[in-house]
């Protein structure tokens, strides 16, 4: 809640416009730019952070929040990983496949698909939410949050 103490006056079209392409920027990963979902808000955000402590917030909170679900998209692979691979290799390791070993490995594919796929929903509108708020000059705070960037 600090954030929003330090945004005294109401921003202007331009700074409007300015926050919502930082948060927009991060759907450039799904054109396929690499890490674009980081490095796009980083990059509009260093342009037009001194411009504007309202653009400068928002900065910070885009890309606190896609470094966040960058994190959690790496746990969840690390995690979908174990739980699939090690079921699968065992029966691989041995000469007699156990049924078993396949039904077990079934959890972590479950976390890569559905896991990966829930997230990559929840970041895509929780993006676009963000983008109108900050086109209507107010502040949106991402749910699930690790601030890295202060």
């Amino acid at each position: 809640m600090e954030t929003l103490t330090k945004i005294s006056q109401k921003p202007t079209p331009e700074e409007t416009s300015h926050a919502a392409i930082v948060h927009i920027s991060a759907l450039s990963s799904l054109i396929g730019i690499p890490f674009g979902s980081i490095v796009g808000p980083l990059i509009t955000w260093m342009i037009w952070r001194n411009e504007s402590s309202f653009v400068d917030e928002n900065g910070k909170e885009a890309l606190n929040f896609n470094l966040s679900i960058f994190l959690y998209q790496f746990l969840l692979l690390i995690i979908g990983l174990i739980l699939f691979l090690s079921p699968v290799l065992s029966v691989l390791a041995t000469e007699n496949p156990d049924p078993v070993s396949v039904v077990l490995s079934l959890p972590g594919l479950w976390i890569l698909v559905f896991g990966f796929g829930l997230l990559s929903l929840f970041r895509i509108i929780m993006i676009l939410v963000a983008t109108i708020k900050a086109g209507n000059g107010e502040m949106f705070r991402y749910p699930l949050t690790i601030r890295l960037v202060k």
